[in-house]
């Protein structure tokens, strides 16, 4: 059996072509309860959440739609 591979917090960033930091402030921003909601991880393992790496374009969808960001 082979492992499924999910990204960080790091890994996601790297992906967004953003720091690490951008993702973290995202993420207790934008909490499930907001009006923006970040997109849920897909796992959690000790507590650090993970997005599977096909997932990305829809982060990056949802960071385009940033409120106040222009196109």
């Amino acid at each position: 059996m082979t492992a499924r591979h999910y990204l960080g917090v790091s890994g996601l960033a790297r992906q967004l072509g953003v720091p690490r930091r951008d993702v973290s402030k995202w993420l207790s921003q934008y909490p499930a309860t907001s009006e923006h909601p970040f997109p849920e991880p897909d796992v959690e393992v000790d507590g650090a959440p993970g997005w599977a790496l096909e997932r990305v374009p829809e982060v990056d969808l949802w960071r385009t739609a940033l409120p106040g960001r222009t196109a």
